[in-house]
Protein backbone atom coordinates (compact mmCIF):
# COMPACT_ATOMS: atom_id res chain seq x y z
CA UNK A 1 0.00 0.00 0.00
CA UNK A 2 2.98 2.43 0.82
CA UNK A 3 4.39 1.76 -2.67
CA UNK A 4 1.19 2.34 -4.34
CA UNK A 5 0.71 5.44 -2.44
CA UNK A 6 4.60 6.31 -3.14
CA UNK A 7 4.03 5.79 -6.93
CA UNK A 8 1.21 8.03 -7.05
CA UNK A 9 3.03 10.58 -5.61
CA UNK A 10 5.95 10.82 -7.88
CA UNK A 11 3.24 10.06 -11.21
CA UNK A 12 2.02 13.39 -9.38
CA UNK A 13 5.03 15.23 -9.57
CA UNK A 14 6.14 14.42 -12.74
CA UNK A 15 3.02 15.52 -14.26
CA UNK A 16 3.30 18.47 -12.36
CA UNK A 17 6.93 19.25 -13.20
CA UNK A 18 6.01 17.95 -16.93
CA UNK A 19 3.11 20.57 -17.11
CA UNK A 20 5.21 23.34 -15.56
CA UNK A 21 7.96 22.79 -18.46
CA UNK A 22 5.43 22.68 -21.28
CA UNK A 23 4.19 25.79 -19.90
CA UNK A 24 7.28 27.66 -19.28
CA UNK A 25 7.93 27.03 -23.20
CA UNK A 26 4.79 27.85 -23.81
CA UNK A 27 3.37 25.01 -25.77
CA UNK A 28 -0.13 23.77 -25.96
CA UNK A 29 -0.62 20.04 -25.32
CA UNK A 30 -1.36 19.97 -28.54
CA UNK A 31 2.23 21.12 -29.31
CA UNK A 32 4.04 18.60 -27.40
CA UNK A 33 1.80 15.73 -28.31
CA UNK A 34 3.22 16.32 -31.77
CA UNK A 35 6.07 16.80 -31.09
CA UNK A 36 6.37 13.30 -29.03
CA UNK A 37 4.43 11.78 -31.30
CA UNK A 38 1.38 11.59 -28.98
CA UNK A 39 -1.97 12.36 -28.49
CA UNK A 40 -3.00 15.45 -26.62
CA UNK A 41 -5.14 13.49 -24.18
CA UNK A 42 -2.35 11.12 -22.92
CA UNK A 43 -0.14 14.78 -22.32
CA UNK A 44 -2.83 15.63 -20.44
CA UNK A 45 -2.98 12.15 -18.66
CA UNK A 46 0.43 12.24 -17.62
CA UNK A 47 0.00 15.71 -16.66
CA UNK A 48 -2.57 14.81 -14.02
CA UNK A 49 -0.36 11.32 -13.12
CA UNK A 50 -2.71 9.44 -13.89
CA UNK A 51 -0.55 7.82 -16.31
CA UNK A 52 3.02 6.65 -16.04
CA UNK A 53 4.64 7.48 -19.16
CA UNK A 54 7.05 4.38 -21.00
CA UNK A 55 10.69 4.58 -20.96
CA UNK A 56 10.27 5.34 -25.12
CA UNK A 57 7.58 7.94 -24.21
CA UNK A 58 9.95 9.55 -21.50
CA UNK A 59 12.43 9.83 -24.08
CA UNK A 60 10.80 11.59 -26.81
CA UNK A 61 9.26 14.05 -23.99
CA UNK A 62 13.23 14.75 -22.64
CA UNK A 63 13.87 15.46 -26.37
CA UNK A 64 10.85 17.32 -27.03
CA UNK A 65 11.22 19.47 -23.90
CA UNK A 66 15.74 19.57 -24.30
CA UNK A 67 15.34 18.92 -20.51
CA UNK A 68 17.19 16.27 -18.82
CA UNK A 69 15.83 13.57 -16.96
CA UNK A 70 17.07 14.25 -13.54
CA UNK A 71 15.35 17.85 -13.97
CA UNK A 72 12.06 16.11 -15.12
CA UNK A 73 12.29 12.86 -13.12
CA UNK A 74 13.83 13.87 -9.76
CA UNK A 75 13.22 17.55 -9.94
CA UNK A 76 16.97 18.37 -9.66
CA UNK A 77 17.85 21.65 -10.50
CA UNK A 78 20.93 23.37 -10.85
CA UNK A 79 20.06 25.44 -8.22
CA UNK A 80 19.83 22.33 -6.04
CA UNK A 81 22.75 20.99 -7.62
CA UNK A 82 24.81 23.94 -6.65
CA UNK A 83 23.40 23.67 -3.21
CA UNK A 84 24.90 20.20 -3.03
CA UNK A 85 28.08 21.36 -4.75
CA UNK A 86 28.69 24.18 -1.78
CA UNK A 87 27.70 21.49 0.92
CA UNK A 88 30.31 18.95 -0.85
CA UNK A 89 33.51 21.67 -0.94
CA UNK A 90 33.00 22.67 2.85
CA UNK A 91 32.40 19.04 4.19
CA UNK A 92 36.14 18.65 1.95
CA UNK A 93 37.54 21.27 3.04
CA UNK A 94 36.95 20.27 6.80
CA UNK A 95 38.10 16.69 5.68
CA UNK A 96 41.31 17.43 4.70
CA UNK A 97 42.55 18.96 8.36
CA UNK A 98 41.56 15.77 10.19
CA UNK A 99 43.36 12.01 10.19
CA UNK A 100 42.43 9.09 8.32
CA UNK A 101 40.74 7.56 12.07
CA UNK A 102 39.04 11.09 12.35
CA UNK A 103 37.37 11.01 8.46
CA UNK A 104 36.53 7.23 9.37
CA UNK A 105 34.99 8.21 12.21
CA UNK A 106 32.87 11.27 10.38
CA UNK A 107 31.67 8.76 7.49
CA UNK A 108 30.07 6.11 10.19
CA UNK A 109 28.06 9.55 12.03
CA UNK A 110 27.31 10.40 8.75
CA UNK A 111 26.34 6.58 7.69
CA UNK A 112 24.40 6.56 10.75
CA UNK A 113 22.59 9.90 10.11
CA UNK A 114 21.21 9.15 6.62
CA UNK A 115 19.11 6.10 8.13
CA UNK A 116 17.55 8.07 10.76
CA UNK A 117 16.87 10.86 8.15
CA UNK A 118 15.34 7.99 5.68
CA UNK A 119 13.44 6.24 9.02
CA UNK A 120 11.88 9.87 9.71
CA UNK A 121 10.94 11.48 6.85
CA UNK A 122 8.99 8.21 5.78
Amino acid sequence: MIIMAQQREWLVGFGARLRAERQRQKLTRIALASKVGTKQDYIAQLERGDKSPSMDTLIRILTALNVSADALIFEVTAEKLSAVDSALTELTDLLKRKSSEEITAYCEIIKFMSTRVEVKSN
